[in-house]
């Protein structure tokens, strides 16, 4: 580092290799080129911010090396302010007076339900399905299980997460209302098998498993929750089954690294607690959305974006939830990934934006559509505030993007997908519910979300447990859902596709497959 370089830069550059886990990065490496994503922006403001540095997420954006960073610094919006500073963010500052009077006791906070946790909660009574958004996920966890020791680390969990403690009240109040109460029980049921028979233990989780998922959730009380462990004499089964309106995929990861860890500190005796996640998070990202919600620019731009004919079916010709029982896997191979991450690199966008380019232009290839070829991508809608990549909550959005054309090579589509999230990223919490109402249609048949969760490197500390095993469901109500995976612990690399069988055929799915498949091995070879 030369003598020229300013004291911001030397900050920025030891925040970048820090959240980054590389010392090798320069002033000029691009952020996402070196494997950067939202989450781990986030950790990166935090970090500036708490270093006197003001800079907001957009900045990363806009300016993702280090030396455009902190020359950017000069043009940065106003300071970010301390969380809970913010109007609205104290405990009950969402909520008039009259509401606050009618609250049960018991009740630690109150704020709006947001309009995400509405609109998957509206689509779940509607479809009369309760496996719609109702997401489990499991683990064989080997090592010992002390019952009380497990049941206080689930109590600690529940305590430093208010989403574990909330309950939902959609008529009560003038408006849906989302209840955190001060304290609830553990939802923990346990099992044993003595024998050690692991395939009797796989046949219970199952067993539970489906028991949950035929189970209406009762919003009135909290927790909404389960948690179920089934005993080993070395090992046990852990599964967690969580409404998607609570908690979204990305909070899950979290869930699983902080319960794991506060009981693996209570096997060891360590007494140390983590960093805790902001208090007014989620009120934060209830005002944030409400802001989009108001604002006439956002509802312009979604507009305007998502005024194109669906790609596969006109979505206003039918009003049913579709039902995603089609199920479509392909493995994405170590060379393919290195070649896919090389070209990202080159093309200095994040590896999300050169998969999704692929996508888009297969959806192109297999529906006909040379221009304006439009699907949904999930965006990260976190607020900007210290510590947010620790907070568990639904905060995930799904809105659409557009690919004005399928000209060109890998890199330049992956960069102008790149441009589209930038152009889309101020407007990233407007409600995919109010979208769709103002259009009288569903704005896209097709959904893409791409996951590489860091989180779960994590559990490589733990001391006294390992993971093994990892299994998962979930179902959205997109009529097509394709979702990129990058190291998921339930299965490898590769790209899973769900679909409603009575709106699309399997051998579409397997036909759009293999294009998606081939486009992803020639962006892999792409050469400069």
């Amino acid at each position: 580092m030369s003598d020229s370089t300013s004291s911001v830069e030397k900050e920025l550059l030891d925040i970048m290799r820090t959240e980054l886990d590389d010392e090798d990065i320069d002033l000029d490496d691009d952020f996402y080129a070196m494997g950067g994503d939202s989450l781990i922006a986030l950790r990166v403001v935090a970090q500036a911010v708490g270093r006197g540095i003001d800079i907001r997420l957009r900045d990363i954006l806009y300016y993702p090396t280090v030396r455009e960073l902190a020359a950017s610094r000069t043009r940065a919006a106003d300071p970010v302010p301390p969380v809970g500073t913010a109007v609205g963010t104290s405990a009950f500052g969402l909520i008039d007076d009259v509401d606050r009077a009618r609250l049960p006791r018991g009740v630690a906070d109150a704020l709006p339900a947001s309009a995400l946790q509405v609109g998957l909660i509206y689509m779940s009574e509607i479809a009369g399905d309760t496996r719609l958004y109702h997401d489990l996920i499991g683990v064989e966890v080997k090592g010992r299980f002390v019952e009380d020791l497990f049941r206080t680390s689930l109590a600690a969990l529940c305590a430093r997460h208010p989403a574990l403690r909330t309950s939902l009240d959609l008529a009560a109040y003038a408006e849906p209302m989302q209840l955190v109460w001060a304290e609830v029980e553990p939802p923990l049921s346990v099992e044993r098998v003595d024998t050690g028979d692991a395939e009797a233990a796989d046949t219970r989780v199952k067993a539970w498993a489906e028991a949950e998922l035929n189970r209406p959730i009762d919003w009135s009380a909290a927790p909404v929750w389960r948690c179920h462990v089934v005993v080993l004499p070395d090992s046990f089964r852990l599964a967690l089954a969580i409404p998607h309106s609570v908690i979204d995929g990305w909070s899950y990861a979290r869930l699983f690294v902080d319960l794991l860890g506060l009981y693996d500190r209570a096997l060891v005796g360590d007494g140390g607690t983590p960093t805790s996640p902001p208090p007014w998070g989620h009120a934060e990202f209830v005002r944030l959305e409400r802001e989009s919600l108001g604002s006439p620019e956002a509802a312009a731009f979604w507009r305007a974006e998502a005024d194109f004919p669906p790609l596969l079916f006109d979505t206003a010709e039918f009003d049913d939830v579709p039902l995603q029982d089609g199920r479509h896997f392909f493995p994405i191979g170590p060379e393919t990934m290195e070649g896919l991450r090389e070209t990202a690199k080159r093309a200095e966008v994040p590896l999300k934006c050169l998969v999704l380019g692929a996508q888009l232009w297969a959806l192109g290839e297999a529906t006909g559509r040379s221009q304006d070829i439009l699907a949904g991508v999930t965006v990260n809608g976190r607020p900007e505030v210290p510590d947010a990549d620790l907070l568990v909550g639904l905060f995930l959005n799904t809105l659409p993007i557009r690919l004005h054309s399928r000209d060109g090579g890998w890199a330049e589509l992956a960069q102008r997908v790149f441009a589209a999230e930038k152009r889309m990223f101020a407007y990233r919490r407007y409600p995919l519910a109010e979208l769709q109402r103002q259009l009288g249609r569903r704005p896209f048949d097709v959904a893409f979300n791409f996951t590489e969760f860091h989180t779960y490197e994590e559990l490589g500390a733990l001391r006294e447990l390992s993971t093994a095993g990892w299994w998962s469901y979930d179902r959205n109500s997109f009529p097509v859902n394709v979702e990129f995976m990058v190291n998921p612990r339930h299965s490898g690399t590769g790209v899973s596709i769900s679909y409603d069988p009575a709106l699309v055929t399997e051998e579409w799915v397997t036909g759009f497959s293999s294009v998606y498949r081939a486009a992803l091995e020639s962006a892999a070879g792409e050469q400069t």
